[in-house]
């Protein structure tokens, strides 16, 4: 849900009881070739039951970059890349 704008550049959208702000930028993000090259994320979201969140996003045609997994570090994940190319992750401690 959107929180704020200001102006056409800057947002905030709220998720439950988090607010994330948002900033649009021209220039593609310096970051995406970094992150990709070692398996790095952008965010990560901390969830509740990362199946099922998983199963929600599949639902609304969201592919994931990579499928629910158990992690060595004690949880359960899987990461999506958004239209821009950044990677996102989603974990559920076990």
């Amino acid at each position: 849900m959107l929180e704020f704008q200001h102006q056409d550049f800057y947002a905030g959208i709220r998720a439950g009881n988090q607010v994330f702000h948002l900033k649009l930028v021209d220039e593609r993000d310096p970051s995406i070739a970094f992150v990709d090259a070692g398996e790095h994320f952008h965010l990560y979201f901390e969830t509740e039951d990362a199946e099922a969140a998983a199963d929600a996003l599949r639902r609304n045609g969201v592919r994931l970059a990579k499928d629910v997994h158990e992690t060595a570090w004690g949880t359960t994940e899987f990461s999506i890349r958004d239209d821009q190319g950044h990677t996102l992750y989603f974990g559920e401690r076990r």
